[in-house]
């Protein structure tokens, strides 16, 4: 009987030892923290759903460059973007050259950045670390396109899209 009771401890010993977990293994990287990495220029800033604008249809994509001077003041704001570009470092730190009172009044000029939710949110932190996350929408090597959601002035809250080319 003795033999069966160790060999019977043996093979428990060795089920239960072969089956621990390693607390030191890294998470697989999606790789789309290096495709976010680096220094971006503003391609374009468009509408993201249909919408009417003094009674006509705009359709979803339309650029708010073209739409920005039947906005009014609130267009300035919109064209003071079309130059802005986004260095994006590889130590998660964030700096924004040109406008940001429209596009990231949270985050400003300078900030963090990190990725969020299974690397599908482009997470910004102020200097101060007041959050604002924006969804991503498509990021390939040369193309970053994120969701905005802009208050223009005396006009609307608006869903956009920022569309980035890598510099």
């Amino acid at each position: 009987m003795k033999p069966v009771y160790v060999t019977l401890i043996c093979i428990c010993f060795t089920l239960f030892s072969g089956c621990r977990k390693k607390d030191d293994a890294a998470a697989p990287s999606s790789g789309r923290k290096e495709l976010v990495a680096g220094t971006w220029k503003q391609k374009d800033l468009v509408i993201a759903v249909s919408v009417k604008l003094g009674g006509q249809n705009i359709p979803a994509g339309t650029s708010m460059m073209v739409l920005a001077p039947m906005l009014g003041p609130g267009g300035a704001l919109i064209t003071c973007t079309k130059t802005n570009t986004y260095t994006f470092s590889s130590d998660n730190k964030m700096k924004v050259s040109g406008c940001t009172e429209l596009l990231f009044p949270v985050t400003g000029n300078e900030g963090t950045w990190s990725l969020d939710i299974y690397d599908a949110v482009l997470l910004l932190k102020s200097a101060e670390g007041k959050p604002d996350p924006h969804w991503i929408d498509e990021l390939t090597a040369n193309s970053l396109k994120i969701s905005i959601t802009a208050v223009i002035p005396n006009v609307a809250t608006v869903p956009l899209t920022l569309i980035l080319e890598k510099t």
